[in-house]
């Protein structure tokens, strides 16, 4: 990371903590700060305080989906772009969360690990053109 260039904030919301954890190793600590949030609950809770750049978000969690979570922190007024994440790989799901305000659709596999960095970068930057 280039000196004087700030760490990037990511709000990781995903009930399996496995997956927050193998998320921490692939995202080095002196570029970013890893927030978990297990519930929609408690990132809707974080987000009061925001000053996140970007929030990674599980499409299956235990109190609602990510959809309905982002369709509850719309109203918050927050710029901060969105990565829906999921098991799943569905065409129609990717649509609809697009459609909800997502910046992007990536499916967890294990190179999804590998190229999280990458795509929370890019992301970061395409999304606040917008």
């Amino acid at each position: 990371m280039a000196e004087g260039q700030k760490v990037v904030r990511v709000l990781m919301v995903d009930d399996n903590t496995e997956h927050i954890n193998l998320c921490a190793e692939y995202l080095p600590k002196d570029e970013f700060q890893l927030e978990p949030a297990i519930t929609a609950g408690e990132a809707l809770e974080k987000l009061k305080g925001s000053g996140f750049d970007i929030i990674v978000l599980d499409y299956a969690l235990p109190d609602m989906n990510g959809i309905e979570l982002m369709k509850k922190i719309k109203p918050l007024g927050l710029r901060v772009p969105i990565i829906m994440v999921s098991a799943y790989d569905d065409p129609d799901l990717s649509y609809e969360a697009i459609k909800a305000g997502a910046c992007d659709y990536v499916v967890k596999t294990f190179q999804y690990y590998e190229a999280l960095k990458d795509r929370i970068l890019e992301n970061l930057d395409a999304c606040r053109v917008r």
